[in-house]
């Protein structure tokens, strides 16, 4: 990493607890959750006084670092400083740096999910973190108004386990008779939906739904109903004044906000029907997610939802031993760095490659090659 910011990034970052990777907005995970170490400077760690390296409390051991004897010069773009993604940037390019693959650069400039696949066409990332549906689209239809962009693959995926968390309200369902969603658009019931802004993922998932089910956020209103944009604060609120009836937030079962409302509303969390799930999975790049039992108050059975959890990806042709080591030392201390940032325990080597983890795009060769090695693919 540029010695130039790496005082600057520690003292930072070492001021600043790890939140867990779960959240919305754009498309990017970056909120809420758990706390982790103090972490060092993007790329290469701050020494301790004595010049030792220093490692978390508790943490589990790291593999024994390899010698890839390669010298490559690898630019990561990842979120702010004092993020979680940030933190786990920096968590890699130190291991990667440990295991000889060269010097990595953290370069807190990413756009989020929505917009980080355009960050490889300008040449400004060799690897950044984009959430599997938007990596999708971007590479097929554009994002944010963009056109197509390529350039990039796929080296791991299902870090996280954020996922269209929705519910209606038990006063709409009883009133109408209804059990889900699908069935309240279907009759064209004036359904009052709570999401976050335009530009968000969980306002994407909406717009995927509506259109997904025929309609648009015009024929709602027109039925008498309201799609309704806010933070999680603002449309907590709106649910327990009885404003909404059905909310949807792109997130974690750790989500404070689904939790305080499972609390102090009378909500049910909906499972949506297979049909609906399967053209999320396999028309828009997202992944079955599970949601355990009881995770909220009321919520007595397991809800699979449509998610799009965090994944890396690498520029195209980014040299093949530089990916394979990347993707070796990263699944070879995966024990390691769940211990560090507890919210990507869901980062399985053996299926992270799999394509709904990835939003059905290619693997870069050099990731492929790892997988293999390691028998994972067969």
């Amino acid at each position: 990493m540029k010695k130039s910011m790496k005082k600057l990034l520690s003292v930072a970052l070492a001021a600043t607890m790890v939140l867990g990777l779960s959240g919305c907005n754009d498309g990017s995970s970056q909120t809420a959750g758990t706390t982790a170490p103090a972490a060092e400077a993007a790329g290469t760690a701050a020494p301790a006084a004595d010049g030792a390296e220093t490692e978390a409390a508790g943490a589990s051991a790291k593999a024994e670092p390899a010698n890839a004897g390669l010298n490559a010069n690898i630019l990561f773009a990842t979120h702010e400083v004092g993020t979680s993604n940030y933190n786990l940037s920096a968590e890699l390019a130190k291991l990667w740096e440990e295991n000889g693959i060269g010097t990595v650069d953290v370069q807190p400039i990413s756009p989020g999910g929505m917009g980080a696949p355009y960050l490889f066409e300008q040449g400004k990332t060799d690897v950044s973190f984009i959430n599997g549906a938007p990596a999708k689209w971007a590479f097929e239809e554009g994002t944010l108004g963009k056109p197509p962009v390529k350039g990039y693959k796929a080296m791991i995926g299902g870090l996280t386990n954020v996922s269209a968390v929705n519910f209606m309200t038990k006063a709409f369902m009883d009133k109408y008779n209804v059990q889900t969603v699908e069935e309240a658009i279907r009759q064209k019931l004036p359904i009052r939906i709570g999401c976050s802004p335009v530009g968000s993922m969980d306002n994407e998932v909406v717009q995927i739904l509506l259109q997904y089910l025929g309609v648009t956020e015009d024929d709602v209103k027109s039925w008498g109903g309201d799609v309704v944009h806010g933070g999680g604060s603002d449309l907590s609120a709106m649910v327990k004044d009885g404003k909404l009836d059905f909310m949807l937030d792109h997130t974690s079962v750790n989500s404070s906000t689904m939790t305080e409302i499972a609390m102090t509303c009378d909500v049910h969390f909906n499972q949506w029907e297979e049909a609906t799930l399967d053209y999320f999975v396999n028309e828009k790049g997202f992944q079955r997610i599970e949601i355990p039992a009881n995770s909220w108050k009321g919520q007595t059975e397991v809800i699979i939802n449509a998610g799009t959890p965090d994944c890396l990806f690498v520029k195209e042709d980014l040299d093949e031993d530089v990916v394979y080591w990347m993707t070796k030392t990263m699944c070879e201390n995966r024990d390691y760095l769940v211990s560090v940032l507890a919210s990507i325990e869901p980062f399985d080597p053996a299926t992270c490659w799999e394509s709904e983890k990835v939003g059905g795009l290619e693997l870069h060769p050099g990731a492929e090659k790892y997988f293999k090695e390691a028998g994972y693919i067969k």
